[in-house]
C-alpha cells in the first residue's frame, strides 16, 4: 500500500518533542516503512550533532506503534483507550551513527505475537544507508491500561 494519509496523533499517544515518526510512507498488515522525525535541534540531537542511541530504539518502537494504530484506523477497529509500551530490545546493532537533521526512515516487521507482547524487527535508515538494525518487544493493551498489583 502506498503512502499513508493519517493524523498519527490521531493513533498515537505521543506528542512533540516525543512523536519522532512523521509520516508512513509503505504499509501492509504486519510492517511499515515509517519516515521519522529527527530536526538538528530536536530533544535527541547529542552536543556532538549526532542523535543519541536511544533515539533509534525509540523510532523503531514508534514505527510499530503508527503500522499498528494505522491498521486498527483504517480497519475501524482502533480501541479507545489502547496503548503501549516498550518492554525489551535485543540485538540492537548500531552500525553508523546518524547525524541530527539527517533524513530518517525505519523498515518494521512484526515477527511474532505472544499474548500482549509483539516482537518487532526493524531496520533503521539515515540517508540512504543502514545506521541500525534490531529488535524490540512492546506489550499492547486495548481498552484497559494493565493494573498495578497491590
Amino acid at each position: 500500500m502506498p503512502a499513508v494519509q493519517i493524523d498519527l496523533t490521531q493513533i498515537m499517544p505521543h506528542r512533540p518533542p516525543m512523536l519522532l515518526v512523521r509520516e508512513i510512507m509503505d504499509l501492509s498488515a504486519n510492517s511499515a516503512r515509517v519516515r521519522a522525525n529527527n530536526p538538528q535541534d530536536g530533544l535527541f540531537a547529542g552536543k556532538d550533532g549526532f542523535l543519541l542511541e536511544p533515539a533509534l530504539i525509540e523510532m523503531l518502537a514508534q514505527a510499530y506503534a503508527a503500522c499498528d494504530g494505522a491498521n486498527r484506523f483504517l480497519a475501524g477497529t482502533l480501541p479507545k483507550d489502547g496503548g503501549g509500551f516498550l518492554v525489551n530490545v535485543r540485538d540492537f546493532n548500531f552500525l553508523t551513527p546518524v547525524r541530527a537533521g539527517q533524513e530518517i526512515w525505519v523498515d518494521v516487521t512484526v515477527k511474532d505475537r505472544f499474548f500482549d507482547t509483539r516482537i518487532v524487527e526493524g531496520t533503521i535508515w539515515a540517508d540512504g544507508q543502514k545506521a541500525a538494525e534490531g529488535q524490540v518487544y512492546i506489550f499492547v493493551w486495548e481498552n484497559t491500561p494493565p493494573q498495578e498489583e497491590k
